[in-house]
């Protein structure tokens, strides 16, 4: 049975070897200042962590976060002591921002039994949860069986390529000012605009204090811009991160075929053979 995609509270643990669900921390640099993230501040029990600047990610043919095979992702869960029935939570340092990729990518391999933190770990702190006072936990290594999913959760330059001009819609979660070109990208050699057809939908706008809106509101963030959530969405932003924000939006508003385009702009804006629009 899959679990709902957001939980709002964790299970109060007064001990790090308490039983209970295995919790996963993405990191990754801040893409304005570039500053990395601490990995041992703020820190929730039973935390394991994963870096998607290096090995959450697959950096052999260049693009910035790429998602890992399935193959190596499921080593990588398992080196954690995780395997495919794990329950997992993921949850941000602070807020919402990271964690819906990760969370992503755990759906692309079929894990059924993971959930997002809404709030984050910045909403534990605020509410009194309870931090690692532990150290880091012991952590046996075990076998990850990937269960490949009914539908493709990620899809590459090819297939945003063949849905131009059909019933499939594009939403970009970049900000206004990328969309229409008027900001430059922060990326050397990427192109300013958007793709051809897309609709700007920033991913800031379907949070609050690093929670997801209410369904109500994000329905109508989505008819406002037209959406359609009964035809299949493709969401993209700049590097494959924030375009996830985007698509548990769509899910939570019970979307029905939603896919992260993993390229991103970055992969876009850099190909001078595909098209653009601003």
């Amino acid at each position: 049975m899959s679990a709902p995609i957001l939980t709002p509270t964790l299970p109060r643990m007064n001990d790090e070897r308490l039983k209970g669900p295995i919790l996963l921390r993405p990191i990754m640099r801040d893409p304005g200042t570039g500053e990395a993230e601490n990995r041992d501040s703020g820190l929730l029990p039973n935390t394991r962590i994963i870096d998607l600047d290096k090995e959450g990610s697959d950096h052999r043919h260049g693009e910035v976060h790429q998602r890992l095979n399935s193959t190596a992702f499921a080593q990588l869960l398992g080196e954690l002591g995780i395997d495919n029935k794990t329950q997992l939570i993921v949850y941000d340092a602070k807020g919402m921002f990271s964690a819906p990729r990760l969370w992503w990518m755990l759906k692309a391999i079929g894990h059924r039994n993971v959930s997002l933190l809404d709030g984050g770990g910045a909403k534990e702190r605020a509410e009194g949860g309870l931090f690692n006072n532990f150290g880091r936990p012991p952590v046996s290594a075990q076998f990850y069986k990937v269960e490949p999913p009914a539908h493709a959760w990620f899809i590459d330059k090819k297939h945003v390529i063949a849905a131009l001009d059909t019933n499939t819609q594009i939403i970009d979660a970049r900000s206004a000012a990328r969309f229409h070109g008027r900001a430059p990208e922060p990326r050397a050699g990427v192109r300013s605009g958007h793709i051809p057809g897309a609709v700007n939908l920033y991913y800031q706008d379907v949070l609050e204090n690093g929670r997801f809106k209410a369904v109500a509101v994000l329905n109508a963030l989505f008819t406002k811009r037209n959406i359609d959530l009964q035809k299949p969405i493709i969401c993209s932003c700049g590097s494959g991160i924030t375009a996830c924000i985007i698509g548990v939006a769509a899910l939570l508003c019970d979307a029905k075929n939603v896919m992260v385009y993993d390229g991103s702009w970055a992969q876009w804006g850099a190909d001078n053979q595909l098209p653009i629009a601003l």
